[in-house]
């Protein structure tokens, strides 16, 4: 027998769901069993509990997915209503059949023909758990942001704060904020796969910033100072550019270790990725960094480049070394040659 790893979640817990109705389904599911379908559901639970804020709040999380597809489940929620309202005038007016059990005199439910999207199940499962859960949107970047900034998760008050740092991540809350001279400044909470840090827009910057930055499920790169405060490490914004995560995401998937039949053991590839703002001059200094360090030599690395979501190959090996590395990134992390 196969066993799938499952996350418990308490009902609970769940955005939007009261402690009344959490009693109360589990009351009947004690009493009659588990919840066979949306339709035993709507039977079963009172009609007053069916409002669409918590039905809303048990579809998006992902409470029904064993009763059929979250999109199609959230865009037949008005028919679930109408539903469970006409089961309910039916215990109401003694309907009784034949065996002691209410007539079916309401059309039977059925869900729409509709499917979730990947983004539409990360979106609910954010707004109603507080967390991603089936997946994560910045899955297998973790290499990427390590390799040209920090880990959010890894930042520690010892090693990280008073420095500068460059963050990436997913913006997925906003508040934004007027100050008392009438200024406008924001706070942004941004998330990445190994945890999530507040972020501070004071008004000098704010609106220096794209707009679309301050949308959420945006996909950015922050450059600012990292300080702690009240025991959590947050950090004062210098600049703020919005990535474009589907190039990224792609670039990743193209540079795989081990990828069967290539020409080149990726193993000893050095890839260099470089971001859309990166300046003429910046590219200069990381081309003369490679080309002092060519090399002859059949064994020593390869060296590609990823710009504008296109890899390309550089027609020499270079004598690869962490110093090399870091001088590249040193390069990158700085917005303009001085």
């Amino acid at each position: 027998m196969t066993h799938k790893k499952k996350i418990r979640f308490g009902l609970a817990a769940i955005k939007g769901m009261g402690e009344d109705t959490v009693d109360v389904i589990i009351a009947e599911r004690n009493r009659g069993g588990r919840f066979k379908s949306l339709q035993d559901f709507a039977k079963r639970v009172p009609a007053k509990l069916m409002k669409k804020k918590t039905l809303e709040a048990l579809t998006f999380s992902g409470a029904f997915d064993e009763f059929g597809d979250r999109r199609a489940i959230a865009d037949s929620l008005e028919d679930l209503t109408k539903f469970a309202r006409e089961q309910e005038t039916q215990k109401k007016s003694g309907q009784i059949g034949l065996f002691g059990g209410i007539d079916e005199v309401a059309v039977e439910f059925m869900l729409k023909d509709t499917k979730a999207t990947k983004e539409d199940i990360l979106r609910w499962e954010r707004e109603s758990l507080g967390l991603f859960v089936s997946d994560h949107p910045l899955k297998g970047l973790d290499g990427y942001f390590k390799k040209y900034g920090h880990l959010i998760g890894k930042l520690t008050e010892e090693e990280d704060s008073g420095k500068k740092r460059t963050l990436h991540g997913i913006v997925t809350m906003v508040r934004k904020i007027i100050t008392k001279t009438g200024k406008n400044m924001a706070i942004l909470e941004v998330e990445d796969t190994s945890g999530k840090i507040e972020c501070a827009i004071f008004p000098m910057i704010y609106d220096k910033i794209p707009t679309v930055a301050l949308e959420k499920d945006v996909f950015i790169r922050i450059k600012g100072k990292v300080n702690e405060r009240n025991g959590n490490l947050n950090c004062i914004v210098d600049e703020i550019k919005v990535g474009d995560l589907g190039n990224i995401q792609k670039m990743m998937e193209s540079f795989v270790e081990d990828k069967p039949d290539t020409k080149t053991d990726t193993k000893d590839v050095y890839l260099i990725v470089i971001p859309d703002d990166t300046t003429k001059s910046q590219v200069n200094d990381i081309k003369k960094i490679l080309l002092d360090t060519k090399s002859e030599n059949e064994k020593d690395k390869t060296v590609q480049i990823n710009i504008q979501g296109k890899t390309i190959d550089i027609p020499f090996k270079i004598n690869y070394s962490d110093d090399i590395d870091k001088k590249i990134k040193k390069i990158l992390e700085n917005d303009t040659k001085k």
